[in-house]
């Protein structure tokens, strides 16, 4: 009996938060929610900022398929739901095509939510995606790909650092002890 989409999820998401952690040294925490009914599955704590980063991770075994299962080359499809689509919440989206053993990820893009309205395609009230998975490509989806983990860390420590930088420059730092 081959794994439900759910059951894959579940191994995707645990590879990825178990890559971030190692490839950051440790640097950055993962938090999942007991329950996930917004949207959003994993929360990286970044140790050396106090700060964090809210993600929708989706995870993928396959590019699209053609009618006779064979794939259809390096296109990958993800959807989110508009339902727990937040525009003014400062969320993540990491898409992760893992391979088909769920052994390691192929890419990951890590498109900023907000922007899900602009780089998706609104499809039956979800926003779709469909990137290339080919090293090559210059879609619309290459400046968010990553291909190894520690480019994806990176990423997530870049939001974390950019966010404490914003922190001090608001008004308000100047009230802080």
């Amino acid at each position: 009996m081959p794994l439900s989409s759910t059951q894959i999820g579940a191994i995707g998401e645990n590879l990825l938060v178990n890559a971030v952690m190692k490839a950051s040294d440790g640097r950055l925490s993962p938090f999942q929610p007991l329950a996930d009914n917004d949207g959003l599955d994993v929360l990286f704590f970044d140790k050396v900022t106090g700060n964090s980063v809210a993600i929708q991770l989706k995870c993928r075994t396959v590019s699209i398929r053609k009618r006779n299962s064979e794939e259809r080359g390096n296109v990958v499809h993800f959807q989110v739901w508009q339902a727990t689509f937040n525009e003014a919440r400062c969320a993540y989206l990491v898409a992760a095509l893992f391979n088909e053993e769920l052994t390691h990820f192929v890419a990951t893009w890590f498109i900023p939510m907000a922007l899900l309205p602009e780089v998706g395609k609104d499809i039956s009230g979800k926003w779709v995606i469909r990137p290339s998975k080919a090293e090559g490509s210059s879609d619309r989806y290459t400046p968010y790909r990553c291909l190894t983990a520690a480019e994806l860390a990176k990423r997530i420590i870049a939001v974390c650092e950019s966010n404490q930088a914003a922190a001090f420059s608001s008004p308000m730092a100047n009230h802080l002890v």
